[in-house]
């Protein structure tokens, strides 16, 4: 079995959580939610294939937390991944790294939190980033992170971020109900549904793998079967009642095509933004996007597919045997045992491209400021000094700082230009600036940014993993404002174990 077979293993993880927050009507008073996490390996069988994942109280994916706008979010993480037992070498750019902790060497696990989708404002701190956000979460340590959401809502997801932990299982959503929500009159229930690249290979061999210059096969681990009778995940439906489906690509590498046989979907929120509504068959969903949908059970009463396919163009040339991944969406009243038939949408659909962005208008019509200044970003993959392929941005590879974070050294006035990390001052309060990813290659690039919100202006023809590769850049946003706050005491702490 090839290293890519194993990559892309033959199960996408589903998962269906009927939320059993109300929909608000009322005028609503902001709480703090506290949520204990702890974070430990567990043997698990979320397939029908044994083998340890890191899991989030006990559980994979981790337990969804739901919150109301303006909500205070206590996020108690509990790290208790491993124990101390050696040397820690850990692979991140093809480097061994040697972390110190209480005055001796130790093979620890270590953690860090990111609240995906959470813009952090006044609290960039709490954005869970290592090497850039904090230090890191030692093994049997606890840290808290502590902010509100005052005017975020919508469909996000937390997660490790420290190399390929949530590849491994520690993820889960991340719900912020909204009392003023304009669809809340158009949907009776909402169903999570989690798409992933679960694999039967611990994610760290991936990635050691990944980053070898050979980058030849890697063979299963031994006694890995596929069990067939393990079942399909399965959707309630009544008939003739709506539902807000809230997706999230919770990948590693792979984007898909999500559709229900026979059933509309109504696109009515993107990332946390309500759009206005759009009619589709077959949704696009790229590595850590999160779409809303409003889906009406108007069929006859029967069993239905839902499918995910994956976009093999986007894939190397191994995910072509991949199959189609379903789930069984059952009407109340249809056969339990009944095989649902095969009527799957027959829309064309470009793979490797995002939903078209001229069908998604926003809710509320929005005015784009006019530009300050450009910044253009060439995007290149080619082999590094020791023979590894990695991602260049400008001529530049990202590489962090194992030992000072970034926010730490804009507190401690330390000089934060070095070329590999990758970093970009703003420092004029009102600037908008415009960004250009030139893509040289024949693949496909997906990005995030944390801490905005932004438009996108355009796309055009040109030319995954990929943090781990490299591909990152910092984004620095008026640091003489950042000196002007003051983080918590137990954030600095983190990076002081270090120093001890």
């Amino acid at each position: 079995m090839t290293f890519y077979e194993i990559l892309f293993f033959y199960i996408i993880f589903w998962t269906a959580v009927v939320s059993p927050t109300p929909i608000l009507n009322r005028r609503y008073t902001p709480k703090t939610n506290i949520f204990d996490l702890t974070i430990e390996k567990v043997t698990l069988s979320p397939d029908g294939f044994t083998r340890q994942l890191s899991t989030i109280n006990g559980q994979y994916p981790g337990p969804t937390l739901e919150v109301n706008k303006g909500d205070r979010i206590v996020m108690r993480v509990n790290n208790q991944l491993g124990e101390p037992t050696g040397n820690l070498q850990r692979i991140f750019s093809n480097v061994l790294f040697v972390v110190r902790v209480s005055k001796r060497i130790l093979q620890i696990e270590i953690l860090a939190i990111h609240a995906h989708g959470m813009l952090q404002r006044g609290t960039p701190w709490f954005d869970g980033v290592p090497w850039m956000a904090q230090c890191v979460i030692p093994n049997n340590f606890e840290f808290t992170y502590n902010f509100t959401v005052p005017d975020q809502v919508g469909t996000h997801w937390y997660h490790a971020h420290e190399t390929m932990q949530y590849v491994d299982g520690a993820f889960g959503a991340l719900i912020i109900h909204d009392p003023d929500d304009p669809y809340k009159s158009e949907y009776d229930e909402e169903i999570i549904v989690m798409l992933n690249d679960y694999h039967h290979t611990n994610a760290q061999i991936l990635l050691k793998q990944f980053l070898t210059p050979e980058s030849q096969g890697v063979e299963a681990p031994p006694g890995s079967k596929c069990v067939d009778n393990a079942g399909l995940a399965k959707f309630e439906f009544v008939k003739d009642k709506k539902y807000r489906l809230r997706i999230i690509n919770t990948s590693a590498f792979s984007a898909f095509f999500f559709s229900i046989d026979k059933h509309e979907m109504e696109v009515i929120e993107v990332e946390g933004l309500y759009t206005k509504r759009t009619k589709i068959h077959r949704l696009p969903i790229n590595v850590a996007q999160r779409y809303s949908v409003i889906v009406t059970a108007n069929q006859p009463t029967d069993n239905y597919i839902m499918r995910s396919e994956f976009q093999k163009k986007c894939m190397p040339d191994a995910a072509s045997s991949l199959p189609i991944i379903k789930a069984i969406v059952h009407y109340e009243g249809a056969p339990d045992d009944s095989e649902p038939n095969d009527y799957p949408w027959s829309d064309s659909l470009t793979e490797c491209v995002d939903l078209d962005q001229k069908t998604l208008q926003p809710l509320e019509v929005e005015k784009i400021p006019e530009s300050t200044k450009k910044l253009k970003l060439d995007i290149a993959f080619h082999k590094n000094d020791t023979g590894v392929v990695k991602a260049f941005l400008n001529g530049s590879t990202y590489i962090p700082d194992i030992n000072f974070p970034t926010l730490d050294k804009l507190f401690k006035h330390s000089p934060i230009n070095e070329t590999s990390a990758n970093a970009y001052v703003f420092d004029k309060d009102g600037e908008v600036v415009d960004i250009y990813f030139i893509n040289a290659d024949d693949d496909e690039h997906p990005f995030h940014i944390h801490g905005y919100q932004f438009w996108v202006l355009g796309t055009g023809n040109g030319a995954k993993w990929h943090l781990e590769s490299g591909l990152l850049m910092q984004l620095i946003t008026l640091p003489d404002e950042i000196l002007k706050m003051k983080p918590p005491k137990e954030w600095t702490e983190l990076c002081e174990l270090g120093e001890r």
